[in-house]
């Protein structure tokens, strides 16, 4: 069951239809999927996501998250409850000077009942390990600490689906493999629908599915396996493949019989070992 539907999409920053980001475009994802979304500068990424939080309208086509069209201004407001959106820089999403108060912000604007507002706050920062830290300053944090309070503070929502918008760019690499993490386990335990949108490659070899746009198209679609088997023609588009992926596909062009679209460093290193057992 499609989850998010976008139909003939055509868009373009441009009042009077210069260049389109996207023309014509369908693409759908599943309820309770986790995607992974690549592709260089310019090739539409952050827009899709703006499109179907509707941040942006389409100039033509459709878009429907749960049901919701994103055309409809009536339903606009429980179109944004269900379809969260985490930034690049937390600093922009972070309203409050106090953990909890960020957290508590949207419960509160929503009007719920202050029983209820402590119950999602606090089970909010627990979902994001952020418990201990309710009372601290916001501008103490770390980033990767102030990316897991953004995150909180959509889960306050209660969304159905959260796209990560190069949520991870500004951290450390340890930031984002905890932030990364944070996804996996939020699709995995929550059933939540999530949308992850990266040049960092290692991140999307952890989604279900890979999407690459190029130039406003569906360049290619496909398990992380499938996409990443595709060496060429993903450096073609000027992007890269997983680390470990790289390095596999280096000793196969050496004439080393190895399978294509190693993902991770164990699945490598099995690999390598029966070769040399033969």
């Amino acid at each position: 069951m499609s989850y998010i539907e976008i139909k003939g999409l055509s868009f373009s920053y441009d009042e009077e239809g210069g260049t389109k980001i996207f023309d014509n475009l369908d693409l759908s994802f599943e309820k309770g999927s986790y995607t992974a979304v690549l592709g260089r500068n310019g090739s539409g990424k952050s827009t899709l996501a703006k499109l179907i939080c509707g941040v942006l309208m389409p100039d033509a086509g459709n878009i429907t998250v749960g049901g919701l069209s994103t055309k409809d201004e009536d339903e606009l407001f429980k179109l944004r409850r269900k379809c969260g959106m985490i930034f690049q820089n937390p600093d922009n999403q972070l309203v409050a000077s106090v953990v909890e108060e960020d957290v508590a912000f949207a419960p509160e604007n929503l009007g719920m009942e202050s029983a209820l507002i402590r119950k999602t706050v606090d089970d909010c920062l627990a979902a994001v390990d952020m418990t201990e830290y309710a009372k601290h300053a916001t501008y103490k944090l770390s980033g990767g600490q102030k990316q897991r309070v953004a995150i909180a503070g959509v889960l306050a929502m209660m969304p159905e689906c959260i796209i990560f918008d190069e949520a991870t760019a500004m951290l450390d690499p340890l930031g984002r493999r905890d932030i990364t993490a944070r996804m996996k386990g939020l699709n995995k335990e929550k059933g939540m629908t999530v949308i992850n949108i990266t040049h960092y490659m290692n991140e999307a070899a952890e989604a279900d599915r890979v999407i690459v746009l190029d130039n406003g198209r569906v360049l290619m679609d496909g398990t992380p396996k499938e996409v990443f088997a595709e060496g060429d023609k993903l450096r073609a588009a000027n992007l890269a493949t997983p680390q470990i992926t790289e390095l596999c596909d280096e000793l196969i062009a050496l004439g080393y019989k190895l399978p294509k679209g190693i993902l991770h460093t164990m699945e490598a290193a099995d690999a390598i070992e029966k070769l040399v057992k033969g």
